[in-house]
C-alpha cells in the first residue's frame, strides 16, 4: 500500500493527531516510536509517534495571531447553523494554542429513533488539563438536544482518563478520541471512544451509555485493552440493535514485540449482549485473510437484523500498493463474515501534496484520509458507501513516487443491497474544488452525503483565508499570507428516488480558515457526519473554524445544521 491508508496513521494516528494541538514539548516526553515495516509499501510508513511537529513559534496557532484572533475576524453565526459548545473554556497549557480558546474536533451525531428531536452529538473536546505531560487533552464530552438541534447542552462523560475522575485500569488512560455514537432501536444512546497514554503503551476501546438522551452517562465499560507495545487500538465505531445487542468494530495494528515494526492492521469486533455492560469475543476477526491491511471501519446493523461493516483495506489484487472500498456482512452478530472488495480508492502515492510526512490538499496542511462514511437504509435496507478521493487530478494513479499538479479531492458514492454491491456502478457525486471527509446518512430512500469543500474560500470582512501559520519555522507567532485562499465551508447534496441529486446545499454560513490551530493547521479531525431522523429530517456536524464569534474567538467549534433534504 502506498501514502493511503496510512494516512492512517494508525497508532501513530490517534497519538499524533492529538499531540498536534499542544507542540513539540508534547512529543519529547513520549516513548513511543513506531516503525513501520518498509516491504509492506506501507503510506504510514513515514509516520511515528515523534514526527517534528515544527518549532513551538512555528507551531503557534493562528488564534493567536492577527488578523484571525481581532474582533470581527468573522461575522455572528446564522440562524440556520448552531454551535453545539457550551462553555468553551481558555487554554492555559502548553504552547501552539496558550491563551486561545479549546478546540473540538472529529464530530459525531446521532438521532433517536423514539424521539425525533432528540439528538446526541460528539468530538474530541480539549477543554480538560492535564494529561500526564501536563497538557489539555481530549477527553470524552457528549453534547445533546432535545429540540431538534436548536440548543445544547453539554456533559462531560465521566471516567474515561485519569483527569476525568476514572479508577482502576482507567488510571492509566491520559487521553481518548474517536467518538462515536449511535442509538439502539428503543433509545438507548452509546458512545465508543479510543483511550490511551501519552507515557505509555496503554491502548483501549471503551463505551458509555445513556438512557437519558445524553444528559448523562454511565462510567465507561471496556471492551477491550492492552499495555504492551505489541498491539494499538485505534479507529473504533459502534451499532446498536435490539434486545441489548452492541457491536463494536476497530482496526487493531499489530505492531510486534514492544511496537519494534509494523505487521497487520485488521478490522476485528466485539459484541454485547446485556446493553454494553459486558463484552464478548474481544478482537473477533472482520478482515478476512486476503485484507490484512486495512483501517477506517464503520458498522451497523440492517433491517433484517445483518451486520453490515465497511472499511479501507489495501487490495491483494494489487500487491497491496493500491486500496480498495470492502464490506463485510455478517448474519450471526459477528461470529463470522463474507467479504467483497468493491471500488478502488485513489489514494496512492502519487495522488496527493506531502506536509510534514502526511499526505494533504493543494495549499493545506491538515491531514487526510479516504476511510468510508457507510448507511443502510433501515426501511429498504440498501447500503449506501461514500468517500473521497483523488482519481483523474493531477498524475493521481500514474504510478509516480510523487504528486504533481493541483489537488481536486471528489466525493464517490456506492449504494445497492448487499447481493448487488459489489457490481454496481460508483457515482462522482461532487464537482469543482477540493471536498474531504463526507459522511452519509439515508432513510426510507432517501440519502443525504455531506462534506467540506473549498468550493466557496469566501474570504472574510479581515481577510482571514489567505493567511496561514508560519510555515517557515521563523524565530516569531506571526502568521504568514498566501496568495490563495484556503478558507472552507460545509455542504450537503441529498439524494431522492426518481429525482437525483440536488445542487449543492451550503451549510455554513461564511467561510473559515482550518490554520486556526493545532500545529500548522494540520489537524481537523478525521471525520465529520450526517444523521437523518425518523421525520427524515437531516442534522449535519463539522469541525467549523469560526468558533462561535461574538461570544468566543476563532477556534474549532462542533456546528450542526438541521434541514429536511
Amino acid at each position: 500500500m502506498r501514502r493511503s491508508l496510512a494516512v492512517l496513521f494508525a497508532a501513530a494516528g490517534a497519538v499524533v493527531a492529538m499531540w498536534a494541538m499542544t507542540g513539540a514539548s508534547t512529543a519529547a516526553t513520549t516513548t513511543h516510536n513506531w516503525k513501520f515495516d518498509p516491504t509492506i509499501n506501507a503510506p504510514w510508513a513515514t509516520e511515528s509517534d515523534q514526527t517534528a511537529l515544527d518549532t513551538p513559534a512555528a507551531a503557534a496557532g493562528l488564534c493567536r495571531s492577527a488578523p484571525v484572533n481581532v474582533p470581527g475576524a468573522y461575522a455572528p453565526l446564522a440562524a440556520s447553523e448552531v454551535d453545539a459548545i457550551v462553555g468553551d473554556q481558555v487554554n492555559n497549557s502548553g504552547f501552539s494554542n496558550f491563551g486561545c480558546a479549546t478546540p473540538q474536533n472529529e464530530t459525531t451525531i446521532a438521532v433517536n429513533p423514539t424521539d425525533k428531536n432528540n439528538l446526541v452529538a460528539g468530538a474530541n473536546d480539549y477543554r480538560v488539563c492535564c494529561d500526564f505531560t501536563g497538557l489539555n487533552d481530549a477527553t470524552g464530552w457528549a453534547y445533546y438536544s432535545f429540540d431538534g438541534g436548536k440548543t445544547w447542552g453539554n456533559v462531560q462523560v465521566p471516567a474515561l482518563t485519569a483527569e476525568t475522575g476514572s479508577s482502576a485500569v482507567f488510571k492509566k488512560f491520559d487521553a481518548a478520541g474517536d467518538p462515536a455514537l449511535t442509538f439502539s432501536p428503543d433509545g438507548v444512546a452509546y458512545y465508543a471512544n479510543i483511550v490511551f497514554s501519552r507515557v505509555s503503551f496503554a491502548s483501549g476501546v471503551v463505551v458509555s451509555v445513556s438512557r437519558d438522551g445524553g444528559k448523562t452517562w454511565s462510567d465507561p465499560n471496556l471492551v477491550t485493552f492492552v499495555d504492551a507495545g505489541n498491539f494499538f487500538h485505534d479507529k473504533e465505531w459502534i451499532a446498536a440493535g435490539s434486545g441489548g445487542r452492541v457491536v463494536v468494530t476497530w482496526t487493531r495494528f499489530s505492531l510486534g514485540p514492544k511496537g519494534a515494526g509494523y505487521k497487520t492492521s485488521p478490522i476485528v469486533s466485539a459484541v454485547s449482549k446485556d446493553f454494553g455492560k459486558t463484552w464478548n469475543n474481544q478482537g473477533s476477526p472482520v478482515s478476512d485473510n486476503a485484507h490484512p491491511f486495512n483501517q477506517g471501519s464503520q458498522v451497523q446493523y440492517g433491517p433484517d437484523g445483518a451486520l453490515y461493516v465497511a472499511y479501507e483495506g489495501a487490495s491483494p489484487a494489487s500487491g497491496y500498493s493500491q486500496d480498495a472500498m470492502v464490506i463485510a456482512r455478517s448474519t450471526d452478530d459477528g461470529a463470522t463474515f463474507q467479504t467483497k472488495e468493491l471500488a478502488r480508492v485513489y489514494d496512492d502515492n502519487d495522488c496527493y501534496p506531502i506536509y510534514a510526512g502526511r499526505q494533504t490538499l493543494s495549499n493545506m496542511h491538515f491531514r487526510l484520509n479516504s476511510y468510508p462514511s457507510m448507511s443502510v437504509d433501515p426501511v429498504s435496507g440498501v447500503i449506501s458507501l461514500v468517500w473521497a478521493d483523488q482519481q483523474n487530478s493531477g498524475n493521481c494513479g500514474s504510478g509516480g513516487s510523487s504528486f504533481s499538479g493541483t489537488t481536486s479531492n471528489q466525493v464517490k458514492l456506492i449504494r445497492g443491497t448487499w447481493a448487488g454491491i459489489d457490481s454496481a456502478a460508483v457515482t462522482t457525486v461532487t464537482t469543482g474544488a477540493d471536498k474531504v471527509f463526507p459522511s452519509v446518512a439515508s432513510n426510507n430512500g432517501n440519502v443525504v452525503i455531506s462534506y467540506y469543500t473549498r468550493d466557496y474560500g469566501i474570504s472574510s470582512a479581515a481577510n482571514v483565508c489567505h493567511w496561514r501559520t508560519n510555515d517557515a519555522g521563523g524565530g516569531n507567532i506571526a502568521p504568514s499570507p498566501s496568495a490563495v485562499s484556503v478558507c472552507m465551508d460545509y455542504a450537503s447534496k441529498t439524494w431522492t428516488a426518481g429525482g437525483g441529486f440536488s445542487l449543492q446545499r451550503r451549510l455554513s454560513s461564511e467561510s473559515s480558515n482550518p490554520f486556526v490551530q493545532f500545529a500548522n493547521g494540520g489537524f481537523i479531525g478525521d471525520y465529520s457526519q450526517v444523521a437523518m431522523g425518523i421525520d427524515l429530517s437531516a442534522h449535519a456536524s463539522w469541525t467549523d473554524f469560526r468558533g462561535n464569534p461574538g461570544v468566543t474567538s476563532p477556534n474549532q467549534d462542533v456546528l450542526v445544521a438541521n434541514f429536511k433534504p
